[in-house]
């Protein structure tokens, strides 16, 4: 349960709350920012780990897409 608060700088309405509202939207962003270029960087890495198995798979680097067919 919340108290009203008294004083109108840190009322709801006022710039204190204005501006700790705004610095922790702030830093829910950066946060999300943060997640996302790890998750990125993660795939990256992913891709390239798939990209080295495929090449040692196939011969002479040369194949064909059909996975019946070698070559």
């Amino acid at each position: 349960m919340m108290i009203a608060a008294f004083h109108h700088e840190t009322a709801r309405g006022g710039e204190v709350y204005r501006a700790a509202r705004f610095a922790l939207l702030t830093l829910r962003i950066i946060q999300g920012i943060k997640r996302t270029d790890a998750a990125a960087e993660k795939v990256e890495r992913m891709l390239t780990k798939l990209a080295k198995a495929s090449a040692l798979d196939e011969p002479a680097g040369i194949g064909s897409l059909d996975p019946r067919r070698p070559g």
